[in-house]
């Protein structure tokens, strides 16, 4: 039955690309183990159908073959899907005997876009790192502030974030073990991330060119709980204002240091919803820690997830398990595998990624 999904799936389009997603449909099947099975046949169901419909998007085969004195023992073929699911909905299910049968049509392409479901970010926002070259204009430190500011602004208002706080403070280093020692954390407490949570920084550099022109070279950077990075950079010049009676700290008194912060950054924000966009765009992910007989991960309802999420992940063989949520919370969920012959101890540890059913 899997092999016919498939075979469904794969007649219904060509592969996608990130240019170019596709529309496609894909039938599923799961069946029931037991009477108390119902509800998580028909959820095996559905990531059956949806697993089809992500290799209608293309795939990555590679083949493995062991010998033992010329004689084959074994010839395995791992097949990794390379589309993605950006948007489906199920367009029918029904219960025949103890088969669930589901059919779904989904858009699938690669990387993200404008179907793409955006999930929400729980982000703080840390002390930007502000650079200024010895030759700028002296006020060009408050230049950054205003600036920083009016990034957090930007920040607040995408529809992807859900701002935490605003500290004045860095972001913590991941490691703990300064943490005994340090007077700021010990006074003030951490503001350490949280498991389902991102830390925004911006590094600011402030130079002086020839023209004059003042450069604005901006890093924003998206920091994920597991260490991992997102960056856009944007770069801007403006012509720097002629001298004033005032002196050099002319900008300072001025409502033009507010012109000039949003003249620096005139395209800034379009960086910024660019980043926001792609991170916003990644399915929610996390890794799975073993937890009282399930599986637990840092990431729950405030991240976007429901009951009728399920959880996808792939060991290095290319082997598929699912999951499904058997404890939801604001920032933690607890998972079970779909396969109740799969061991808790066999998935600790695997990051897995999360779709979203209907229900």
């Amino acid at each position: 039955m899997r092999w016919l999904a498939l075979l469904l799936a794969l007649a219904l389009g060509a592969p996608a690309t990130a240019e170019q997603p596709i529309r496609v449909e894909a039938v599923g099947f799961g069946t029931l183990t037991s009477t108390a099975d119902r509800d998580a046949a028909r959820r095996r169901a559905v990531a059956d159908a949806l697993l089809a419909a992500a290799l209608a998007g293309g795939a990555e085969v590679s083949g493995h073959t062991a010998t033992n004195r010329g004689i084959v023992t074994s010839d395995v073929a791992v097949v990794r899907t390379v589309g993605r699911i950006l948007e489906h909905q199920i367009l029918a299910e029904d219960l025949s005997g103890s088969v669930w049968r589901v059919r779904i049509s989904a858009v699938v392409g690669e990387g993200t876009g404008p179907l793409c479901p955006i999930r929400t970010l729980i982000v703080t926002a840390y002390a930007p790192e502000v650079q200024v070259d010895p030759h700028a204009p002296e006020w060009s430190g408050e230049l950054a502030g205003t600036i920083a500011r009016r990034l957090v602004e930007g920040l607040a208002r995408h529809p992807a974030v859900s701002l935490a706080r605003v500290t004045d403070r860095d972001m913590p280093r991941r490691s703990r073990a300064g943490d005994a020692f340090d007077y700021q954390v010990l006074t003030q407490g951490t503001l350490r991330l949280p498991g389902n949570g991102h830390g925004f920084t911006p590094v600011i550099r402030l130079r002086r060119i020839a023209g004059p022109k003042l450069e604005l070279d901006l890093e924003l950077r998206l920091a994920a709980s597991d260490g991992t990075v997102a960056v856009q950079r944007f770069v801007r010049r403006i012509r720097l204002p002629a001298p004033s009676l005032l002196g050099g700290l002319a900008v300072l008194a001025q409502p033009q240091r507010e012109a000039m912060a949003a003249a620096l950054l005139d395209g800034a924000d379009r960086a910024l919803a660019e980043l926001l966009d792609r991170e916003g765009c990644e399915p929610v992910s996390a890794r799975l820690a073993a937890a009282g007989g399930l599986l637990e991960v840092p990431v729950g309802r405030a991240n976007g997830l429901t009951p009728g999420s399920l959880a996808f992940t792939s060991d290095r063989l290319g082997s598929t398990r699912i999951l499904e949520v058997a404890d939801l919370r604001s920032a933690s969920a607890r998972l079970r595998p779909l396969d109740p012959t799969v061991g808790i101890a066999q998935l600790a540890g695997r990051r897995v990624q999360f779709v979203e059913t209907g229900r």
